[in-house]
């Protein structure tokens, strides 16, 4: 067996692995067009749209725009679907966005 642990030419020979983030506004998602996708909530102030509500992150999220399969979990952890309606985020109790806002977010980060 060959001892690796000291070796600085292991990292240069086969490279380390990295987790590589981008900045909000260069992330770009994609438009998921299936309604029968499971769909996670999310905030949508926030700036990565990758951890949900429920605890589980995405390392490529699409945005489901009418979803017909919505993570209970999520679903559970936001307080019912009620809590949307509301107006208010579940997440920070701050005033949701209108549609026309929300919409515009959605455009420029798909875009």
């Amino acid at each position: 067996m060959t001892e690796t642990a000291n070796d600085p030419s292991t990292l240069v020979d086969g490279g380390a692995m990295e987790l590589v983030r981008v900045p909000a506004w260069e992330a770009k998602f994609t438009l998921n067009q299936d309604p029968e996708e499971l769909a996670h909530v999310v905030c949508c102030r926030d700036l990565e749209w990758r951890k949900a509500a429920c605890g589980f992150e995405d390392p490529n999220p699409s945005i489901v725009l009418k979803p017909n399969v919505i993570c209970t979990m999520c679903v559970e952890a936001i307080g019912g679907l009620d809590a949307l309606a509301e107006g208010r985020c579940p997440f920070d109790d701050q005033p949701c966005p209108d549609d026309e806002t929300l919409n515009q977010i959605i455009r420029d980060r798909t875009s």
